[in-house]
């Protein structure tokens, strides 16, 4: 008898539909569809009903593997269902259809698939021509409704995805490819998600509360642009692998702001020729201020991390997927109150340890002014002055049995970067101890212990702690310009605290010579996101919750030569 599709054991077409789709590794599978089209025997032995196997091997080989899922073990309808869905999405960003209905779920589904990625995934998207929709999608739509809300770009579920998708799949040799006026243009674009912290929030909650809840009292201000804080698109459901589930939205503005930094570094500071050659020089010519070595030093090193950044430490032993642990966390779990006794997956401790380097924006403050009081979006929106920004910084833990900072009811202690208001510290090498106003709490904190830094390095997911380290309370983070930065660029103290429920860095800066009050305060905010760049925003201390009369961004990223 001679052979065919009707007579083939179920195994063998198996392994057809394996060895085929093997082939051609990106896209889906055209084998399976053609083959189940051929009559109702075949149809049925490859249905997921009849070979879930298949379809668990064909996830495999297409894709990579999928985090641990919170909510048991995953059947294979969850598996064909995910299956299903991330070609949908594929072939929709494939088409390029920037308008296409189906983009928010398109693109929610594209954003997991990078934070999954370990390599398959960006095969994929590869082929589905993600960086071409993407830049399409950025030039042609992100201002669609900006013409109803007085030229200014909405804040919706589209477009933080698109523009985090966007940030994700940036690297070096994308913006060096790009023309300068792409550049320019992906500045322009971006550039009111990135200033005008009036209207686009940095954080993922209310920034001013060092513990949200649900029950949290809002407070707001008005201003010409309506309510402050402005209350950002949060949480949408999704289905992921068949079962819906809560997927809290990034905020748009720290990618804008990596977007922002990213291409203004392609222009270097300039060296104005009369400024001694090296701090030596500067010295003995009695002359104070940054020389030509301290730019050019800037220049080359001073430059914003990608995702796909070789560091040379052990953050290079970690999955692709893992980097994005506190990216993925803050997007699976909801954003408001978790309990401090906890650190969560937000924060790999160790992270901020050590020497940092980068740069932020000097706003002016007449035109800052101006943005503040009109309605209107400025067009062309303006540029400011890039300055070169270092920072050394301390981790310190409370453990049990010290008991942690209070948590609530510091009127205040926003603007305090989450410290009580009135506490004292002194800080050793050992160890800073805060004590309250009219000695009313005395706290300690001391240097990580090493168990607890391998959290983030050692089995299972930052935030999977070993039960020796649950002891860990509470994060204080303090800072100190060195001395050869300080000497070009001045120098500052900073203090501040990590909020538990989403990993939110708030800094106190104060100049280090008492002589130069005149600096003045301030107050840096921000997240490490997963290319490890410290990213937000720093104000002015303007007292009350209103909007400060001047505000910009800075972004940092860690000198790996320094470990």
């Amino acid at each position: 008898m001679l052979a065919s599709l009707i007579t083939t054991p179920a195994e063998l077409l198996e392994q057809i539909v394996i060895i085929a789709a093997h082939q051609h590794r990106q896209g889906p599978p055209s084998v399976l569809r053609s083959l189940r089209l051929t009559c109702r025997m075949s149809n049925n032995a490859l249905s997921p009903e009849s070979n879930s196997y298949l379809y668990l091997m064909l996830f495999k080989d297409r894709f990579s593997p999928w985090r641990d899922f919170p909510g048991g073990q995953l059947t294979v309808d969850n598996i064909e269902h995910e299956l299903r869905k991330r070609f949908r999405a594929l072939q929709c960003i494939r088409r390029g259809d920037v308008a296409d209905p189906d983009i928010l779920e398109s693109l929610s589904t594209i954003y997991i698939m990078m934070l999954e990625d370990d390599g398959r995934n960006w095969d994929q998207l590869l082929w589905a021509q993600l960086p071409v929709f993407i830049t399409r999608f950025l030039r042609e739509r992100l201002m669609v409704g900006a013409e109803t809300n007085n030229g200014w770009p909405t804040e919706n579920e589209v477009n933080v995805l698109a523009v985090s998708i966007f940030w994700l799949m940036s690297c070096s040799e994308s913006i060096r490819d790009e023309t300068d006026e792409l550049r320019r243009e992906f500045v322009q674009l971006l550039s009111p998600y990135s200033f005008a912290g009036f209207r686009y929030p940095c954080f993922s909650g209310l920034e001013y509360d060092l513990c949200p809840s649900k029950n949290s009292p809002k407070t707001v201000a008005t201003s010409a642009h309506g309510e402050y804080f402005t209350i950002r698109p949060v949480s949408t459901t999704i289905c992921y692998f068949g079962r819906p589930i809560p997927f809290n939205l990034p905020p748009l503005a720290p990618y804008a702001i990596l977007v922002h930094f990213s291409r203004l570094e392609t222009r270097p500071l300039m060296i104005p020729p009369h400024l001694p050659e090296t701090q030596a020089e500067a010295v003995a010519n009695g002359i104070s201020g940054p020389t030509k070595e301290d730019i050019v030093y800037f220049n080359t090193r001073c430059k914003t991390h990608f995702p796909d950044t070789i560091y040379g430490n052990r953050f290079d032993t970690l999955r692709k997927s893992r980097r994005h642990d506190p990216d993925w966390t803050r997007c699976i779990r909801d954003p408001l109150y978790r309990s401090p006794s906890s650190l969560p997956g937000q924060y790999i401790p160790g992270t901020i340890s050590g020497r940092w380097q980068g740069s932020f924006i000097a706003p002016y403050y007449n035109i800052y002014k101006d943005m503040l009081s009109s309605s209107s979006a400025p067009l062309p929106f303006p540029t400011f002055g890039r300055f070169p920004l270092y920072v050394t910084f301390r981790e310190l833990y409370c453990y049990s049995p010290s008991i942690p900072l209070p948590l609530r009811g510091n009127e205040g202690a926003f603007e305090n970067a989450f410290l009580p208001i009135g506490c004292r510290w002194h800080e050793t090498e050992a160890r800073i101890e805060f004590t309250g106003e009219n000695a009313s709490f005395k706290s300690y904190y001391s240097p990580p212990r090493q168990e607890h830094v391998e959290i983030g390095f050692v089995g299972g997911t930052a935030g999977n702690s070993k039960p020796s380290v649950h002891g860990a309370f509470d994060v204080i983070i303090t800072g100190v310009t060195e001395d050869r930065y300080a000497a070009a660029w001045g120098g500052y103290r900073y203090i501040g605290r990590i909020r538990p429920s989403d990993g939110l860095i708030v800094l106190l800066r104060e100049p280090l010579d008492p002589q130069m009050v005149e600096l003045g305060r301030a107050l840096f905010r921000g997240y490490i996101i997963s290319s490890r760049n410290f990213v937000g925003r720093w104000r002015c201390m303007s007292g009350g919750v209103r909007p400060p009369e001047w505000e910009s961004i800075f972004s940092l990223c860690k000198d790996m030569s320094w470990e």
